[in-house]
């Protein structure tokens, strides 16, 4: 029988080597944690501990040219407690009270309760959380959550142009997704101390990172003239019921745009109320047939290369054509028109005749020119370059549809630079829609220049063009466009949409592109209108009034636009670059009425304006930017006239001026 001291040895012995072995395990780990893997266990601390509180960017403000502000980024605060680090709950309540809102009673009771953590206030103003924020942001027992919101003050006049932001405050349509890279900012970061129950200690000794706020961006747009579109396109788009509406002003000069809308729009700071095809820039991103809109290419394309003249006499075969097995029908059945008269009546048989006469590589070419069938490179997401077929898969029907503007596509974009290239004298223009980005603080980043991309025509025959256009609107089928004392120029389009039994009987475009003053172009208009309801559906009926409405509002908010009589810019002409005295412009007037195009058929919707009182060189600038043959008799200052004021003016008429020394005139 063993010896019981000897077991008590033996099992103490074991139990001491249990333990020994159990302590070397524990200091070996210990050894391994804090010496092998130090840093590794010394980071999984630091990022249990450590919390990186991301601070969010101030977006850039997207200004319109008048630095006007069409998004505005507004800063709130959520503030939380934890209640039981609250010692001195009545000293804070009243701190609380004085800085933010005089509720002491309902501040006391809440940092009474029981609860680990509520919200004392939200959505609380920047500046109503500045003086708190100095006193009390790296406090343990309080949680600030900073949020920044974007708001668009003009909803949805600008929506589909301006776009929207998501709830990260990114931009997701519009120009705010275009301008993403430069608005949007970087964030910042703050460390915070995290304790074992999750709660944050702020303070100001541990690392941070400044946040960088977005870049500030000037657009070309003109907020007025931006509301004045979008109403009027409102208002044709409900009275005329139609299924979309477009329009786009700019500036035929430097191509900068100043408003640009779409129908139906959205209201970006409510855009789930809205369907997501609303938030759609049409004008950048729909194609439609544009009619007799593209009547200008065939037009350039003969004058260009000298192959009709506007005197011309074209057999219109009484209103229809056999094309390729297919009859194309006029609007009216018109016989005999002149070249200007088929542009004026917008003529489907007349134009096919002359688009025959050129060849289709002509049409072709000059529609490139025109730059129909690519894209214009704005800066906008979602162009579409438009639709023209290649030239080798034209047919003579091919040629005839694409002269009246049927077989081929575009967007309101592309015409609006078309038609600027006839008002600027013959440039191809790139699009600008943004016309600075600077930091914060003012340091420029980029700053727009007019880009030309090609002349189409010479100055010469944009001119002919001009005068062609401004026609349309005095006597043409644009004549409800026209404004007494504004010499503006168009064109109507009337196009039958496309549906897969071929051209709908019942639905249409009506187009109408416009610009003024003639001479001296600073606006341009084009207007959309899809499948306008009702008996008038054409261009001229639904859509010219509606640039006429937008020229009349745009010209009462500013002089600049507006020539009174005695400013009217002088006409191209011969005698009005070096001749001072009356016997030169006597002599410049007979030259200009004998090499005047007669356009003999014509009847002007225009009367007769007061010329009395008129130096002679007023008078005639004034006459001749109506057309009109002058005759002089005497010298000085204009004393009578005949025809007398506000009688009608026609294609035949002669203006005779009676002038008297302005020494022989009583006062």
């Amino acid at each position: 029988m063993a010896d019981p001291i000897v077991k008590i040895k033996k099992r103490t012995i074991l139990l001491l080597s249990a333990f020994f072995i159990f302590w070397l395990i524990v200091l070996a780990k210990l050894f391994t944690i804090q010496v092998i893997h130090t840093s590794k266990y010394q980071q999984l601390c630091k990022d249990q501990a450590d919390f990186q509180k991301i601070i969010p960017p101030i977006r850039g403000t997207i200004y319109d040219r008048n630095l006007k502000a069409l998004t505005v980024d507004l800063v709130t605060y959520d503030l939380g407690v934890h209640p039981y680090l609250i010692k001195d709950k009545e000293r804070y309540a009243q701190a609380l009270s004085k800085l933010l809102k005089p509720n002491y009673t309902q501040y006391l009771n809440l940092l009474k309760s029981d609860k680990s953590f509520l919200y004392l206030e939200r959505n609380i103003p920047h500046q109503e959380m500045e003086n708190f924020l100095d006193k009390y942001q790296y406090f343990p027992g309080f949680a600030i959550e900073r949020k920044i919101r974007r708001n668009y003050p003009f909803g949805e006049t600008a929506g589909p142009l301006i776009g929207v932001t998501n709830v990260d405050n990114r931009g997701i349509v519009g120009l705010e997704l275009e301008l993403e890279p430069y608005v949007c900012g970087t964030p910042g970061w703050q460390i915070a101390l995290k304790d074992g129950w999750g709660r944050l200690n702020n303070r100001p000794d541990l690392p941070f990172q400044e946040t960088i706020n977005g870049n500030d961006v000037v657009l070309t747009i003109d907020n007025e003239y931006q509301i004045i579109l979008f109403e009027e396109l409102r208002n044709a788009f409900e009275r005329h019921h139609t299924d979309k509406a477009m329009g786009i002003i700019i500036n035929p000069l430097n191509g900068e745009i100043l408003a640009m809308a779409s129908l139906p729009a959205f209201n970006p700071n409510s855009p789930d109320n809205y369907p997501v095809s609303a938030q759609k820039n049409s004008v950048v991103t729909d194609i439609f047939e544009p009619g007799s809109t593209f009547k200008i290419v065939t037009a350039t394309a003969a004058l260009d290369n000298n192959k009709v003249h506007p005197e011309d006499i074209i057999y219109c075969n009484k209103g229809e054509i056999e094309v390729g097995k297919r009859i194309i029908h006029d609007y009216k059945k018109y016989e005999y028109l002149t070249f200007a008269e088929v542009i004026e009546k917008s003529s489907n048989i007349g134009t096919i005749k002359i688009a025959q006469k050129i060849g289709a590589d002509q049409v072709f070419d000059y529609a490139r020119r025109y730059g129909f069938g690519a894209k214009t490179d704005i800066q906008f997401p979602g162009e579409v370059a438009g639709v023209i077929h290649p030239l080798k898969k034209w047919t003579e029907l091919t040629l005839a549809q694409v002269a009246i503007g049927q077989g081929v596509c575009c967007t309101a974009l592309q015409l609006t630079y078309a038609y600027a290239a006839i008002a600027n004298g013959g440039y191809l223009l790139k699009p600008q829609i943004v016309k600075r980005i600077e930091t914060k603080e003012g340091i420029c980043l980029f700053e727009a220049n007019p880009q030309y991309i090609r002349r189409v025509a010479s100055p010469q025959i944009m001119a002919l063009m001009k005068d062609l256009l401004r026609l349309t609107v005095q006597s043409g089928t644009g004549i409800k466009a026209d404004i007494n004392g504004m010499t503006i120029a168009g064109k109507t389009g009337t196009a039958q949409k496309v549906t897969p039994e071929g051209y709908s009987k019942s639905e249409y475009n009506a187009t109408f592109v416009g610009f003024f003053p003639v001479n001296d172009p600073k606006l341009l208009c084009v207007i959309v209108l899809d499948n306008p309801k009702g008996y008038n559906h054409t261009g001229g009926s639904v859509a010219a009034p509606v640039v006429r409405n937008i020229f009349t509002r745009i010209v009462n908010l500013s002089d600049e636009l507006f020539f009174p009589n005695d400013q009217i810019p002088t006409p191209p002409l011969k005698y009005a670059s070096n001749s001072n005295s009356d016997q030169d412009i006597r002599k410049a007037i007979i030259s200009s009425n004998r090499n005047r195009i007669s356009l003999t058929t014509y009847q002007y919707s225009r009367l007769m304006p007061d010329l009395r009182g008129r130096t002679l060189r007023q008078a005639v600038a004034i006459l001749q930017n109506l057309g009109v043959e002058v005759t002089v008799n005497g010298t000085g200052i204009v004393i009578s006239q005949f025809p007398e004021k506000n009688s009608v003016i026609t294609a035949d008429t002669r203006c005779v001026l009676n002038l008297q020394p302005r020494s022989t005139i009583l006062d």
